[in-house]
C-alpha cells in the first residue's frame, strides 16, 4: 500500500477493478456467499444502486497508478420499507493489503459518507466464520457481536457459520 493512495467514492470506471476484486473472493472464499464469478454487466448492474450521496454508497482505495486495492459500501439491509434506516457494511481488500489498515480506513471514509445521509441509524457487518482478522476489524470500528447464524450457508462443500455484528452510526 502506497503512502499516496487515496479513497475515494467508485465511478462507473472502477466496476471492472471492482468486479475482479470481488470475483477473487467468489472463486477462493466463503467471505462471500456468491458462487458464480460477476460479470462486468452484471457489476454494473450492482453498481447502479448505489450513488454519490443517501444511505447505499461504494468508496474504494486507489493507488497512483489507478489500480484499486479494496473497497467499502453499505447496501441495504432487508429489504422491507422499516429496515430502510439500516444498512449492511462490506469491505474487500486485494489479496496482500489484509493487515496494513486498509480496511479500517475504508470503512472510515465510508462512514464519513453516511453521515452525510439523513436516514442512516445502525449499521451491521456479517462474517462468514472463522475469519479472525475480519472479526478484529470489526471489533475495532465499534460493532459488537449479536448472533451467529449456523451453518447458514454452503460453499465449497461445506457448511459455514455467519456471525451479525451491529453499531450505530451515530455512537
Amino acid at each position: 500500500m502506497s503512502d499516496d493512495l487515496i479513497i475515494r467514492a467508485a465511478v462507473d470506471a472502477d466496476v471492472p477493478q471492482l468486479a475482479e476484486l470481488y470475483n477473487h473472493y467468489i472463486l477462493n472464499s466463503a467471505a462471500t456467499f456468491d458462487t458464480e464469478p460477476h460479470t462486468i454487466a452484471e457489476k454494473r448492474e450492482w453498481f447502479a444502486g448505489y450513488a454519490d450521496s443517501g444511505p447505499y454508497r461504494v468508496m474504494v482505495a486507489v493507488e497512483p497508478d489507478g489500480r484499486i486495492v479494496g473497497e467499502s459500501y453499505s447496501s441495504p439491509f432487508h429489504r422491507k420499507a422499516a429496515y430502510r434506516s439500516s444498512v449492511e457494511t462490506s469491505v474487500y481488500l486485494l489479496p496482500g493489503e489484509v493487515g496494513r489498515g486498509l480496511g479500517t480506513r475504508l470503512w472510515d471514509a465510508l462512514y464519513a459518507e453516511l453521515l452525510q445521509a439523513d436516514d442512516v441509524h445502525q449499521l451491521f457487518a456479517l462474517i462468514t466464520l472463522p475469519n479472525d482478522a475480519s472479526v478484529a476489524m470489526t471489533e475495532s470500528r465499534g460493532y459488537t457481536l449479536t448472533g451467529v447464524w449456523k451453518e447458514a450457508g454452503r460453499k465449497f462443500g461445506r457448511y459455514h457459520d455467519v456471525s451479525i455484528w451491529q453499531r450505530p452510526l451515530r455512537p
